[in-house]
């Protein structure tokens, strides 16, 4: 009886240990694309942006996104995962408009 009680302890926290492993990658690829749009703000911000400026953080923001990608694959997003990943998206297509407008006004 001892054996099984400490086999399903075991189980339990191997399984609870994989389960937090995957929400810790989620969490932080979700927070490397909060940087990232953090980044683009401040970008959006500035008077003008370079095109090289613009390009780093494309290039940035879509491995971050393919990134998020690779893991909801894996594990299914929960509601406040995919809620925070909709609003950064949201909240980088506006700091890009921004962005681009301020580029295509200044030249």
């Amino acid at each position: 009886m001892k054996k099984v009680l400490l086999c399903a302890v075991v189980l339990f926290f191997a399984l609870t240990g994989a389960a937090f492993a995957d929400r810790t990658a989620i969490e932080g690829a979700i927070s490397a694309y909060e940087a990232i749009v953090v980044e683009a703000e401040n970008v959006a911000k500035l008077p003008l942006a370079g095109t090289s400026d613009i390009a780093v953080i494309e290039q940035k923001a879509t491995a971050a996104a393919d990134q998020i990608k690779r893991l909801e694959g894996e594990r299914e997003l929960t509601i406040q995962d995919a809620k925070r990943s909709a609003e950064l998206n949201s909240r980088f297509n506006q700091a890009m408009v921004i962005i681009v407008s301020q580029k295509l006004l200044k030249y």
